[in-house]
Order: structure tokens, then C-alpha cells, then sequence
């Protein structure tokens, strides 16, 4: 389906399960689309969830951008809201997904019951942090036949196997210039200044496998953030909804349902 913003964008989303039940956005990673999600979406949907998963601007089946802004990211999931006449969300958002999912929880509060963030975080700051970032956005510009073949040293091994099918078939397809422009605002992300705004049921889960540069980043967001929930998923990675699928799973519905339950 397709929503045409107020911005003159071609949102395409997908919607499963029944629109009495809880709504979930579900909003993917750099470089990915609503596809990222297949593990989760009919298992979600059967469990009681109504599942809306779109591709954000710039990725998948939605509008080419001449700039790309994680701020416009939320405004699009709030106009496919009001399209949808939903007024409060549970949103669930991996890697850049995870910015965005902050960035909405932020820009519209009075719209969010839950919040969960995965494997992402809330500033670049380090020279650590800078560098990874900027590396993988140069790698982009100039040689992308090489971050291809990079991901399979990244997704080695059979527990991520799935992971780099879905990866090398999306990359494929991606445009460069959506990705790049996508990458460097990823580069300069920074919220954690408003991070206790936040006042919902937050849940920060990061996977294990890319060590504790990962974990550290990923525990900076949960510590900004008042009362949030911290989970390691042992074995998950960067997107560990597609490498620790059961272990996200479980994380992810135990506490929407939990926090469905306090109400």
C-alpha cells in the first residue's frame, strides 16, 4: 500500500493482522525495508498484534529523497498514523530504525505506549564512533563492491546465515546515492540530550556479537532514558531480529505483554 505524505512522499507500508488489536510499527535498519521483518510479521500478527511495517523514505518501495532526515522519518510514521487512525503505537525499531523509533518517541510522546530500541544508539561522539561510521560511508562511496563482499565476513556462519541472505539480496538493490545520504545522517545522529523526555515502558535490547563497543553504545541510550529495561541477546547481532530471532521474539512480546497488562 501507499500513503502520499503531505511532503509530496510515496510511503509504502504494509499492515497484518486485525486493526482491533495492539498496533506495532515495526521500522527497519539502513539499507533495508519492510522485508527485514518477515520472521516477525506473521508470527506478531497471530499473537494478538497488528502489525504495520513500512519502508521509510529513501528505502524499499518509498520515495527517492534528494536529503534524508531521521526527524522526517518520525513525521512519516505520524502521518501514516493519522492515515491509519491510530493514536497511540507500540514501535519496535532496529539500528537506524532504533534512531527513529527515539526521534518519534521524542517528537510526538503523546503518540507511543511502548518503546524498543535494538542494537542502535542515541549520539556519535567518540572518535570511535565517528570513524566506524564514516569508514563504512566512504567504503559506500568508493569501493561498494567491497562493503558487499564485507558482509560476509560480518555474517559468518550459519546462525547469521539468514541475516546475510537478506542483506546481500537488499544491498543489491539499493540505490547508492539513497544509501549514502541515509549513512551520513546515521553518522551525526545525537538525541541522547532529549532522551529523558522520554516517559513510556522502554526496552533496549543489543546482541552480543559485535562486542562491547556495541553493548557500550547500546547501554548509553538505556541509561538516558528513565526506568528503560536492558537486555543483552547472547549470540544477536546488528540485526538480531534476523540472527536471534526466537531470543528477540520472546524479549520483544514478554514486554509488550507485561507492560499491556500494568494498564
Amino acid at each position: 500500500m501507499i500513503l502520499k505524505t503531505s511532503e509530496g512522499i510515496e510511503l509504502f507500508y504494509e499492515t497484518y493482522g486485525e486493526k482491533g488489536d495492539t498496533p506495532l510499527v515495526l521500522v527497519h535498519g539502513l539499507g533495508a525495508e519492510h522485508n527485514m521483518w518477515l520472521p516477525q510479521i506473521s508470527k506478531y500478527s497471530s499473537q494478538g498484534l497488528y502489525v504495520i511495517a513500512p519502508d521509510m523514505r529513501g528505502h524499499g518501495d518509498s520515495s527517492k529523497v534528494k536529503s534524508f532526515k531521521i526527524s522526517d522519518c518520525a513525521k512519516d510514521i505520524n502521518e501514516l498514523l493519522k492515515h491509519l487512525e491510530i493514536a497511540k503505537v507500540n514501535l519496535a525499531g532496529v539500528s537506524m530504525g532504533g534512531l527513529i523509533v527515539q526521534q518519534f518517541a521524542c517528537d510526538f510522546p503523546e503518540k507511543v505506549d511502548n518503546l524498543v530500541i535494538v542494537d542502535s544508539f542515541s549520539e556519535v561522539r567518540t572518535f570511535a564512533e565517528k570513524f566506524g561510521g564514516w569508514i563504512a560511508w566512504f567504503t559506500i562511496k568508493v569501493a561498494p563492491g567491497l562493503f558487499s563482499k564485507s558482509l560476509l565476513s560480518v555474517y559468518k556462519g550459519p546462525d547469521k546465515a539468514q541475516a546475510l541472505r537478506y542483506f546481500q539480496d537488499a544491498y543489491s538493490k539499493m540505490d547508492k546515492k539513497q544509501l549514502l545520504c541515509a549513512r551520513a545522517e546515521v553518522n551525526q545522529f545525537n538525541i541522547i540530550g532529549r532522551l529523558s523526555e522520554i516517559k513510556v515502558p522502554t526496552l533496549v535490547l543489543v546482541g552480543d556479537g559485535f562486542g562491547n563497543f556495541a553493548i557500550n553504545m547500546a547501554k548509553k541510550t538505556a541509561n538516558a532514558i528513565k526506568n528503560s529495561q536492558f537486555k543483552i541477546l547472547n549470540g544477536g547481532c546488528d540485526p538480531s531480529n534476523l540472527v536471534v530471532p526466537e531470543l528477540f521474539d520472546n524479549a520483544v512480546l514478554d514486554f509488550i505483554r507485561t507492560t499491556e497488562e500494568k494498564l
